[in-house]
């Protein structure tokens, strides 16, 4: 019998063959689609579970409270953090793990090259057990001067995995010598996206760079925040009551600290190592909020394609009336005739699904080259995302056959031979193509909002000229610090290079050095302003472009504009010092106009006078996300890490050839890293650009997709109504006539849709904008053309059948059935 069934439900498809060839490719692009964003999602919300004991494992959050605020968390603890909290909490923490990373240089082939090593205590690998190829877990980290690699930096290196004992030499001398060898990281651990770590030594390593004697003095000094903590909680102890006995651990060792901003509270929290990934910090990790919207594109994309598919299946059972009277006449039973309906719905939905996983096995690189994300192969295929389509394609397919199994087989054969109509569902099916369209519109008003917003964020209020300036990064050890003027003095020489100036940080570098500034005049118990400070040349605003509003900047010619950061932490420049302050420092600061803020002075910290001699515009250091801050600028000649080269008009390749060979030939140990400056603040929206792309492809899926069923569903209409036809062309109506009913019964449905998905459209990219302080207002222009495009589409994919059943014969018509 199951047998009879199939071949009867083979046989039917196979009539009816442009019915389920859009049925499939609708679904399976609806399959496909959902089940990559699955994978994904999948795969970003299951993070370093795979670890022994990573139930056990915490990372400390700092927290900072301040009144009317939402409090500041932060990744960020002091050095001395990690061995207080495994002394002072004996029975609750088993183990603390401090990491730092720190750029090193080494050679490679001769060529100097930069890479990233990551300091940490000996029980690292206690707590994040990769596997080993070489070497113990449990000393590889022991003693400073050791190294421990994963195979592909071995590799690389060494050209073989197998490297235990062998040497790694720094361009500064020093030897570190391989003790483990580790197998390449998993894709789904922060140490592999957030902090992406292919080398790590013990915390204690010096590698003679400039950089050893700051890092030893932080060895007790609590200020100075700038590693990871990880704690290991000993079993069974009670993660949620720990918290309560921070504040009594920070009081004890922060003993005489006092807070300079009034009604600050510190506090200490504990973030679940499997959480750390969507529950990002510091731009780190992905926010949930993108996975809700990964999931919520599935769900809309997927959608559209269940309901093309039940929609084509409720319209071409309808036409099988006189099929379903003859079975029952010759004793066909209605439950025999539900099941065949069923099994002709779920082989079409098994057929689709199977395609899907074709599409998804080819176009999931693609997929995942666009996100920049890299998904191991165990992530990617096999039994489990075979179980995971199967069971709702299923479910798909008896969605789609349980409406005609259960209405066709429910009349008389006397009532279906009469042309009795079996099944209905005009108004269901206008309904449905309306939740397509209304499904459709949003996604491509969203796509072009998004689009617009992301290239005001990128080029406008920028306050500052991006296009032209050529960034060189890597110049914050003592040689490239010691060589800073002779790079500046050397590059200025060349041809097509109008300025350089040097900064600690260029635009978008996401700096976070933040002091406190007042008036000398305002009371001493009075809360100080927090504004950004900028460590720069006296070149480097105007080589940046900032625009003077007031007085001037800062000049060669006064060497009495440059400080150092050794007399600004100890307040004892003699003099004071002369600053650069923003438009909004100064207005917050209650300094009136640019004018009238020249000349004033300005308490920095605990007391040290600073002179203002210029206002500059506002410069947007973050994203427009972010309101602007008040900065202001230093001329601090020991804080210069990365030089910017203001390119003239005239500027071409033998311009940048020329910055590059002046680098090596001054620098020849130092890697030259060049961006250019427009190029860096674009990857800043790199997340907002991509979220622009993935729903314009989705956008266009999703209207391919309604398409497909909008065709599908005019040629049911056009079958169904051939008779109706006919006897029109008959009374006279011309072609045209008839591509116009035609057209017009599916553009109610489209217009309907507009109109429902016009306010949703509003609402979804209102909440989507409010994240912007500075933001596009949304254009109806925009609303309407997307309406537009929706109902042109819609005429082209019916009016062409219409017109091409329109001009048969009318005597073909006629003879129909």
């Amino acid at each position: 019998m199951l047998l009879n069934y199939l071949r009867v439900a083979f046989r039917v498809l196979v009539r009816q063959r442009l019915y389920a060839a859009l049925n499939v490719a609708g679904l399976a692009l609806g399959i496909a689609t959902a089940a990559m964003m699955a994978l994904f999602v999948w795969h970003e919300t299951h993070f370093d579970g795979f670890y022994r004991d990573a139930g056990r494992i915490f990372r400390i959050v700092q927290a900072q409270h301040v009144p009317a605020q939402a409090p500041i968390r932060r990744i960020e603890t002091p050095k001395p953090l990690g061995p207080a909290l495994a002394q002072d909490l004996p029975g609750k923490v088993e183990t603390s793990v401090r990491v730092v990373r720190h750029a090193i240089v080494l050679r490679d082939g001769g060529t100097p090259v930069e890479d990233t090593i990551y300091l940490a205590d000996a029980p690292f690998f206690r707590l994040f057990d990769f596997p080993f190829l070489a070497g113990d877990p449990a000393t590889a980290l022991a003693q400073p001067g050791t190294v421990v690699l994963t195979e592909s930096r071995a590799r690389r290196y060494f050209g073989t995995s197998d490297a235990l004992g062998r040497t790694l030499e720094l361009t500064s001398g020093v030897r570190l010598v391989v003790t483990g060898v580790v197998r390449d990281l998993p894709s789904n651990t922060i140490f592999a996206r957030e902090f992406p770590a292919t080398l790590w030594t013990n915390l204690a390593t010096r590698f003679q760079d400039g950089w050893d004697a700051e890092f030893a003095d932080k060895d007790t000094r609590w200020r100075d925040e700038f590693l990871q903590t990880f704690v290991m909680l000993t079993p069974g102890a009670d993660a949620g009551a720990l918290p309560s006995r921070f504040p009594a651990l920070l009081a004890a060792h922060r003993e005489g600290r006092q807070s300079v901003v009034p009604g600050l509270v510190e506090t200490l929290e504990l973030q679940p190592l499997t959480v750390m990934h969507t529950d990002p910090m510091a731009g780190l990790g992905i926010a949930p909020g993108t996975l809700a919207a990964f999931i919520a594109i599935a769900c809309l994309v997927l959608g559209i394609a269940v309901v093309n598919f039940v929609n084509l299946s409720t319209a071409r059972s309808s036409l099988r009336a006189r099929e379903v009277a003859i079975r029952k006449t010759l004793g066909g039973g209605r439950g025999q005739l539900m099941v065949q309906f069923l099994l002709e719905s779920m082989l079409l939905a098994l057929v689709a699904g199977l395609l899907g996983l074709v599409l998804v096995e080819l176009a999931m690189p693609r997929f995942l080259a666009l996100l920049d994300v890299r998904l191991d192969a165990r992530f990617l295929g096999g039994a489990g995302l075979l179980g995971a389509v199967l069971p709702p394609t299923l479910l798909v397919g008896l969605l789609g056959g349980l409406y005609p199994a259960v209405v066709l087989s429910r009349p008389r054969p006397t009532d279906l031979l009469r042309g009795a109509q079996a099944a209905g569902g005009g108004r269901l099916r206008a309904a449905l193509v309306m939740l397509q369209f209304t499904a459709a519109i949003v996604l491509v008003i969203a796509t072009i909002v998004m689009g617009q917003q992301t290239r005001y964020a990128s080029t406008q209020g920028l306050g500052y000229r991006a296009e032209g300036a050529v960034v060189l990064r890597g110049l914050g050890r003592p040689a490239g610090r010691a060589g800073l003027q002779g790079l500046h003095d050397a590059v200025l020489r060349i041809p097509g290079v109008s300025a350089v100036g040097a900064t600690a940080n260029v635009p978008n570098d996401r700096s976070e050095w933040t002091n406190n500034y007042r008036l000398p005049e305002a009371p001493e118990d009075t809360r100080d302003l927090l504004f950004r400070t900028e460590p720069v040349d006296v070149d480097y605003l105007q080589a940046l472009g900032v625009p003077l509003l007031a007085g001037r900047l800062f000049d060669p010619a006064r060497p009495g504009d440059v400080t150092s950061h050794a007399a600004i932490q100890a307040g004892t420049a003699g003099t004071t010092i002369p600053v650069v302050l923003s438009l909004t420092a100064a207005a917050r600061l209650g300094l009136g106009t640019p004018e009238r803020a020249v000349g004033r002075t300005v308490v920095y910290g605990g007391g040290l006078p600073l002179t203002v001699v210029g206002v500059v515009a506002d410069v947007q250091f973050g994203t427009a996300r972010e309101t602007l801050e008040g900065t202001v600028y230093l001329a601090l000649r020991d804080e210069l890490s990365s030089m910017l080269v203001r390119l003239a008009p005239n500027a071409d390749g033998a311009t940048l050839a020329a910055i590059d060979d002046t680098w090596r030939r001054l620098f020849p140990d130092l890697p030259l890293k060049r961006e250019f400056l427009d190029e860096h603040v674009r990857q800043v929206y790199a997340d907002e650009a991509l979220q622009g792309q993935l729903l314009a492809l989705f956008s266009g899926l999703a209207i391919l997709i309604a398409c497909l069923g909008l065709f599908g569903l005019a040629a049911f209409t056009a079958e169904r109504r051939t008779k109706e036809i006919g006897l029109r062309k008959v009374l006279g109506a011309t072609v045209a006539d008839i591509v116009r009913l035609l057209v017009w019964q599916f553009s109610k449905p489209v217009l309907v849709a507009n109109l429902i998905a016009w306010p949703l459209a509003w609402m979804v990219m209102g909440r989507w904008l409010g994240g912007f302080a500075y933001r596009i207002q949304m254009d109806p222009l925009v609303f309407a053309l997307a309406s537009l495009a929706a109902l042109l589409i819609a005429w082209a994919t019916v009016a062409g059948h219409a017109a091409r059943v329109a001009s048969a014969k009318p005597v073909t018509a006629l003879r129909y059935e």
